[in-house]
């Protein structure tokens, strides 16, 4: 899989990048979910992210068509307290270390697909995707946390490596000749591996990506011309939109005396608005 996810990733996005691209900031928010972080409760906090996309592109005017979307995430820092902490190894009354959590991270997907309905106002498509994830969750001891805590759980990265395979299901309808509202929506099986050698988690895992979303384009140019027997269609464009994405991979296991823990899943969702600008031909 992982071979396959990178060759086409690639192949679509080094062909496409010269037919167009939408760079796209977004704020939103983001949840992480897993006893292996040593916390029961959700890691929640706000989230920036940017993003080069091609939401759907035909190739040569055929039903045929690509799209990708790369997007870097960061998140601001969240604190909870560690209440899966082992009191058999610190026994200190009244005891209950507090760790800082960040998200960041990199994600990238590419689909290859067939317009089932197409014409001029608009197109109804399905594809085939690969993705890789790459998002770390770093954790940082406050001031407060004694020696035992800083020695068993010390400030570091969880590591999330993933790539996946799966469909995805991409529609657009013109409203007004400028304006075009388009949805996007997929779901795929993804394997990878969870690292955090500090903390003693190094796990090879499976599991599951959804992503859904949509928005409206505004058309600043659009027009149509042939270079000899090459139809191009130059457009320069602005969006607005909405995003939702969620990660999960089961059975996380963590060998750390710290915790009272032992394996789990880890799920990761983050939901944002974006606008951006774009070109194509």
């Amino acid at each position: 899989m992982r071979k396959i996810s990178i060759i086409l990733m690639s192949a679509a996005v080094f062909a496409g990048s010269g037919y167009g691209a939408e760079f796209r900031f977004g704020k939103g928010s983001f949840s992480v979910e897993s006893n292996i972080l040593g916390t029961s409760q959700k890691i929640e906090d706000s989230i920036t992210t940017y993003s080069l996309v091609e939401e759907h592109k035909n190739i040569f005017g055929s039903r045929l068509f690509y799209s990708y979307n790369i997007t870097y995430l960061s998140s601001s820092k969240e604190q909870k307290a560690i209440d899966l902490y082992n009191t058999a190894i610190d026994p200190t009354p009244g005891y209950q270390p507090v760790m800082e959590y960040e998200l960041q991270g990199l994600d990238a997907q590419v689909d290859i697909g067939l317009d089932i309905l197409k014409n001029e106002n608009g197109y109804l498509g399905i594809s085939g995707l690969a993705g890789i994830s790459l998002p770390y969750i770093k954790n940082y001891n406050s001031d407060n946390n004694n020696n035992t805590t800083t020695g068993y759980l010390p400030d570091s990265k969880t590591k999330i490596k993933t790539y996946r395979l799966g469909i995805s299901l991409k529609t657009a309808y013109r409203v007004y000749p400028r304006i075009e509202l388009f949805g996007f929506a997929s779901y795929a099986y993804q394997t990878g591996n969870v690292k955090n050698d500090a903390w003693g988690i190094d796990s090879s895992v499976n599991g599951t990506y959804l992503t859904a979303g949509g928005g409206v384009k505004l058309y600043l140019v659009d027009r149509k011309v042939k270079l000899w027997i090459i139809p191009l269609s130059p457009k320069l464009y602005l969006t607005l939109g909405y995003k939702y994405d969620r990660w999960t991979v089961n059975n996380v296991k963590i060998n750390n005396l710290a915790l009272t823990v032992r394996e789990d899943d880890l799920t990761i969702t983050d939901s944002y608005a974006f606008t951006g600008i774009g070109y194509s031909f």
